[in-house]
C-alpha cells in the first residue's frame, strides 16, 4: 500500500485534513468514544463494540491514507477516541472511569497510548488545542503560530517513535487531535455555570 499523503508546505491549518482523505473514519471514532462512553455508564456489552468500532475506523484511517502501520494506527485512533469521549463526559468528575480492563486496547494501562509513547507529544497536543481555542478571540496570528508549532512538535516526537507513518501524515493526526481539544474546551466552556454562548 503507497502513502496517499502528499507533502504540503504553508499552515498546516491551511492543508488538506485527515478527514478529507477518511472522512468515514471520524464516525467511527466518534461511534467508538459513544461505545466506550456506554462502557462506562455500565454497559459491559458497550466494550466488545467500541473494540469492534475502533477496528473500523483504524481501517478506514489506513485505506484513506495509504499508510497502514497497525500499531502507530492504534495509538493515533484510541487517542482520537479518548478525546473524543471527554465530552460525553463533562457532567462527570470521574470521565475516564471505570477503566476497561485488559487486554482491551482501550485501557489505560495498555503500552500503546500515545501518553506513554511521548508524553511531550501529548502535551504539545493539548497546548495546540488550547491556542486553537483561544485563537478566535485574539486579534493577531499568534495562538494560530503556536498552535501549529505544537501540532508539528507532537508529530516530530511521535515520528521519532513510530516512524510506521509517514512525518506528514502525523501532522495530519495531530492537527485533528488539537481541533477535537479545542472543540472540548469550547464544549466544556459552554457547559460550565454562569456561561454564555
Amino acid at each position: 500500500m503507497g502513502s496517499k499523503i502528499l507533502v504540503e508546505a504553508g499552515d498546516i491549518l491551511m492543508r488538506r485534513s485527515l478527514t478529507d482523505h477518511a472522512p468515514a473514519a471520524q464516525i467511527h471514532v466518534i461511534d467508538t468514544a459513544k461505545a466506550l462512553e456506554d462502557f462506562r455508564l455500565g454497559h459491559e456489552a458497550a466494550l466488545e463494540r467500541a473494540e469492534n468500532l475502533l477496528d473500523r475506523a483504524i481501517t478506514t484511517f489506513q485505506g484513506g491514507t495509504g499508510e497502514d502501520d497497525e500499531a502507530a494506527w492504534q495509538v493515533a485512533a484510541v487517542y482520537m477516541v479518548e478525546l473524543w469521549a471527554t465530552r460525553f463526559s463533562v457532567a462527570r468528575l470521574t470521565a475516564f472511569d471505570p477503566a476497561p480492563p485488559p487486554p482491551s486496547r482501550l485501557t489505560p494501562a495498555h503500552p500503546l497510548r500515545l501518553e506513554s509513547v511521548s508524553r511531550q507529544a501529548h502535551e504539545h497536543l493539548l497546548r495546540a488545542g488550547r491556542f486553537l481555542h483561544r485563537a478566535p478571540r485574539c486579534t493577531d496570528e499568534t495562538d494560530v503560530v503556536r498552535a501549529q508549532h505544537g501540532m508539528h512538535e507532537a508529530a516530530r516526537m511521535l515520528h521519532a517513535q513510530l516512524d510506521g507513518l509517514s512525518l506528514q501524515l502525523w501532522v495530519l493526526i495531530s492537527r485533528f487531535c488539537a481541533e477535537v481539544q479545542a472543540a472540548n474546551l469550547r464544549i466544556l466552556k459552554a457547559s460550565a455555570p454562569g456561561a454564555t454562548v
